[in-house]
């Protein structure tokens, strides 16, 4: 992919282009309103981009700069600096295989389970962080389902396809944690309780007591833990077809 920069590689910002500016305005494009905006989608950092970033962090109580750094990307599901667990990588910045291992590897395995059944089921389990046959044999289901060559090799056009068709994954959710209960991921969870049958609440990506009581009702379920928490066992049970 000419030109690939990683989305988390850099602070965005209105000026500047490339393929990480364009799966920022896919992002913003995939929520509603009042939260996200429709705007082009051309990898380049334009007015009404700036305009739609800020609308985001204004909805989630950001400094409305307008500029991407570690706190809005936190809240778009994507851990930088200073978020990352200790020795982590941003999600997207290495090719991952069979062998790979890591937090990027978590993400991974979260995403591809929070989004169909059937690659939770290739998984075989929730997210361990190690890329395994199962890991491969998931990531070969999702390639061919974006219409990319199934190699089961994770590079950047299929970290492009996971970000544009996959939508939470990247961090713990709950209610309570002001780097854990708002953005990008809690509106989409809420979006997959709410057709599980789960939430009746807002649909406004802030993890209240309604979007605790549909996470614990899914574990009940689910059989898991039930705590609130959406980790890695409940990610694997989020998917809604």
């Amino acid at each position: 992919m000419v030109g690939y920069n990683y989305l988390g590689s850099r602070n965005l910002m209105r000026g500047m282009e490339g393929t990480d500016v364009e799966l920022l305005q896919r992002l913003l494009n995939n929520l509603p309103e009042p939260i996200g905006s429709r705007i082009a989608i051309d990898g380049i950092f334009g007015p009404r981009t700036e305009a739609a970033v800020k609308k985001f962090q204004g909805h989630f109580n950001l400094a409305a700069d307008g500029i991407v750094g570690p706190n809005t990307f936190l809240f778009l599901g994507i851990l930088v600096h200073p978020y990352l667990p200790p020795g982590g990588r941003v999600f997207g910045s290495r090719t991952l295989t069979r062998g790979s291992s890591g937090y990027d590897v978590w993400v991974l395995q979260n995403r591809l389970a929070s989004t169909a059944r059937d690659f939770a089921q290739a998984l075989g389990q929730p997210a361990g962080g190690y890329f395994d046959d199962n890991t491969e044999r998931a990531v070969r289901m999702f390639q061919q389902d974006v219409g990319l060559t199934d190699d089961g090799i994770v590079g950047p056009r299929t970290f492009y396809k996971l970000y544009e068709y996959t939508r939470m994954g990247g961090r713990y959710l709950r209610r309570g944690r002001w780097d854990r209960n708002q953005g990008y991921d809690v509106y989409w969870l809420q979006r997959h309780l709410r057709q599980l049958g789960y939430y009746s609440g807002s649909l406004d990506g802030i993890f209240g007591p309604l979007t605790q009581q549909a996470v614990m009702a899914l574990q009940k379920a689910a059989k898991v833990q039930v705590d609130g928490i959406v980790g890695p066992e409940t990610f694997y049970h989020l998917a809604v077809s």
